[in-house]
Order: structure tokens, then C-alpha cells, then sequence
């Protein structure tokens, strides 16, 4: 018997996923959380020197699948790798690459979040950062939303990624400045590697949907503490984490133990309703959950093994 671990590589998964099934299996993967149905393994992360190396990940007992993601920081760059695993048999399923499953579940879960908490109509995104997430957030966002304008703030930024997703998106799409993009946005997204604020709050439309994602360490923050004093309600994904590792919580000098937090298994649950009756700024801040990783892994093996029967036949 052949018992080889399937490995699965980035290419792969690009070429099997995409923005919207992903985006459904996260919200499966929530609302189960809600359920009992899953359970999330906390981030760690061990130091040693100038490196440091990270695990996280989630059993996810209604789907049958458990695994882990592990990822070294060697100057201040990442490299993914997951190891999913059988329940049923108690047996390894695949060895997959992670840096692609990552880029795609940090975009969908903020197009999934705001599809269903933010404004029903957004016309105008603005996007901080223009890096490998950055431009996933875009992609992602504008294959979602049917947007007029897209503004853009990188001082590194490339002006023919602007024109290429304009072309997708059907709508106009330039860098421009912080103050200029946030003005009059519907949805903001930061998606930087910055420590300290990226735009003043004051700017943020009464009703924006702000997405903050690019860091998520608790001494750092992408968002100032004016956007948060504002917001009427900070979603977060899972609250043991984020309350944890979220630099806008840590370092938001006006927050009070009446904060306005809901995270995602309490909107499943119903505990709350997705929009307020009292429309108002949201912030939904990501930091990452093993369970995302878990549940687009899943979905990957899924796809891949009925797509190549030879990695099937790899399996113990």
C-alpha cells in the first residue's frame, strides 16, 4: 500500500479556488464555530534570536478534518505550509504549500464580512497597500461589489496593476492620496506592513465599512484611535484572538468595557444582527484564524483529489 502524503502546491490551489467558493466555505466554517461544531487552536509563536516560527489551526469535528499551520518569519518574510489531517482514519490528508490559501482566505473574509455587514450598495473602495494582499483585497472586493472608483495608496504602487484592475473591475482605479481615497469611501481596507496609523478616522464616511488586516500584532495598529472611537460596531473574527493580538484593541486609548465587539460566531449564532438598525462606521478587524486556513484546506484536498485521481491513490 502506497502511503505517501499527497503534497498539493500553490499552483495548484490558484488553479482549483477562488474568492467566492472560498468565501462560502468560510462562512460554513463560522457558523459551525458557532455551533460547536469547530474549535480553534491559538496562534503560537516561539522565538529565537531574529526568527521566530508560528503554528495555528482548528479541528473542525463537523467536517471530519483537523490541521495545523506552521510558518517561520526569517526577516520579516513568511512561508506556509499545512498539514491537514483525516479524522475519520486518524490519518494525514495532504501537505499543502499555505502562502496561497492564506491570500485568498484573508481577502474573502473581508468580502464576505462586508457583503453582510456593511453598506448594501458601496460605490467607492479605497484600498491602503498594493502588496501581494493588498491586490488580493482589491481583486477580491471588486469581483464582489459593483464599485464606481477604486482608490489606491502606495507610494510604491504599480500604475499597470491600477489599469489591469480597473479593466476588471469596470470602473476607474488610481493611486492617489490617504485623504483623497478615504473621503467619501463606502469601504476601506488596509492591507500594509505599517505599525502606526495609515489615515486620520476623522476623514471615514458616516456609514464606511473599514477592513483592517495588515498587521496582527498588538503593538501595532493600522487604524488610529479617531476611526475607532467612531465606529459603532468593531467585528472581530474570533474574540480569544483578537482581543489578544489586535493592535487597534490593545492600543485604542478610548477604549471601555462598553467597546461596541461582536465577533463572527456570535453574528452566526444570531446574537446579534449583521447590520444595526442605527446605521453607523464598522470596523472589522482581521488577524487570521486557524480554523480559515483549516476550512480552505479542506476545500482544496476536496477539489484537487476529484480533479487528480493519482493524489487520491497516495492516501494510507
Amino acid at each position: 500500500m502506497n502511503t505517501s502524503i499527497p503534497f498539493i502546491s500553490d499552483r495548484q490551489i490558484a488553479e482549483a479556488l477562488d474568492f467566492r467558493s472560498v468565501a462560502a466555505v468560510l462562512g460554513e466554517a463560522f457558523a459551525s464555530l458557532s455551533e460547536g461544531g469547530a474549535a480553534v487552536h491559538h496562534r503560537q509563536r516561539t522565538d529565537c534570536r531574529d526568527l521566530r516560527l508560528s503554528t495555528m489551526g482548528a479541528v473542525w469535528a463537523e467536517r471530519g478534518v483537523a490541521g495545523v499551520k506552521v510558518y517561520p518569519t526569517v526577516r520579516g518574510q513568511f512561508s506556509f505550509s499545512i498539514l491537514l489531517f483525516d479524522l475519520a482514519t486518524n490519518q494525514p490528508l495532504a501537505v499543502l504549500d499555505g502562502n496561497e490559501i492564506t491570500r485568498l482566505r484573508t481577502a474573502a473574509v473581508t468580502a464576505l464580512v462586508a457583503s453582510k455587514a456593511g453598506p448594501l450598495r458601496p460605490r467607492k473602495l479605497a484600498v491602503f497597500g498594493a502588496g501581494l494582499q493588498g491586490r488580493a483585497q482589491a481583486e477580491a472586493l471588486s469581483g464582489w461589489f459593483d464599485f464606481e472608483q477604486i482608490a489606491l495608496v502606495d507610494p510604491a504602487g504599480n500604475p499597470v496593476w491600477a489599469e489591469t484592475l480597473a479593466h476588471k473591475a469596470g470602473c476607474s482605479a488610481a493611486f492617489t492620496t490617504a485623504e483623497s481615497a478615504v473621503r467619501d469611501a463606502d469601504i476601506v481596507v488596509t492591507a500594509t506592513r505599517s505599525a502606526t496609523p495609515v489615515f486620520d478616522g476623522a476623514w471615514l464616511a458616516p456609514g464606511a465599512f473599514v477592513a483592517a488586516m495588515g498587521i496582527s500584532a498588538p503593538k501595532g495598529r493600522e487604524l488610529d484611535g479617531t476611526a475607532m472611537d467612531r465606529a459603532g460596531r468593531i467585528i472581530l473574527e474570533w474574540m480569544p484572538q483578537s482581543l489578544a493580538e489586535a493592535g487597534e484593541v490593545a492600543l485604542w486609548e478610548g477604549r471601555s468595557s462598553t467597546a461596541p465587539f461582536v465577533d463572527l460566531p456570535q453574528l452566526y449564532a444570531g446574537a446579534a444582527p449583521w447590520r444595526p438598525e442605527v446605521p453607523g462606521i464598522t470596523v472589522f478587524k482581521s488577524v487570521g484564524v486557524g480554523l480559515a486556513d483549516v476550512a480552505v484546506a479542506q476545500l482544496a484536498v476536496s477539489r484537487i483529489l476529484q480533479r487528480e485521481p493519482a493524489l487520491e491513490s497516495a492516501l494510507p
